[in-house]
């Protein structure tokens, strides 16, 4: 017989903690703020596309404190900073705020980002934390996340 509780989890799990939720009513004619993590790239001399100057540490501490930020408002419920923060919310991205589905899902809490790897120009993070679901109360959770470097910055990795 399955387990209530293990159906829920996986669920959550494949959903990546973004539920499904009502329609956003603000417009997004605000650019996005800059941010300082940005990593700085200069032009490849070999004619291929740009490449970081920052070191593979740096880089993941860049990765690391964006993971960190996005989550810190996914507790927070703060819709804004983790649109500005998703890659298809860049300049000719498809995720438009006026139109965006809620990006704040379920409710959690007690997140922490347990690693950060990086894989060519994606980074991945493995992030733990609870998830209330409703009668069921906190379950913990761990959850995989991937992560993009678009011009020296990392955005969440949007998902349709």
């Amino acid at each position: 017989m399955l387990n209530p509780r293990r159906i829920c989890q996986l669920v959550l799990l494949i959903a990546g903690f973004v539920g499904i939720g009502a329609v956003l009513a603000e417009k997004a004619d605000a650019p996005a703020a800059p941010s300082a993590n940005k990593i700085e790239v200069t032009p490849s001399t070999s004619g291929g596309a740009s490449q970081p100057t920052a070191t593979s540490e740096e880089l993941k501490a860049a990765l690391r404190q964006q993971v960190e930020r996005y989550w810190a408002a996914r507790q927070a419920r703060d819709v804004r900073t983790m649109y500005e923060m998703e890659s298809a919310a860049r300049p000719g991205g498809w995720l438009k705020l006026e139109n965006a589905m809620s990006l704040q899902g379920l409710a959690v809490r007690k997140v922490r980002v347990e690693e950060v790897n990086i894989e060519a120009e994606q980074g991945k993070a493995r992030i733990r934390g609870e998830v209330l679901i409703g009668a069921m109360g906190w379950v913990p959770q761990t959850l995989e996340q991937t992560w993009v470097l678009i011009d020296g910055q990392w955005y969440h990795e949007t998902q349709r």
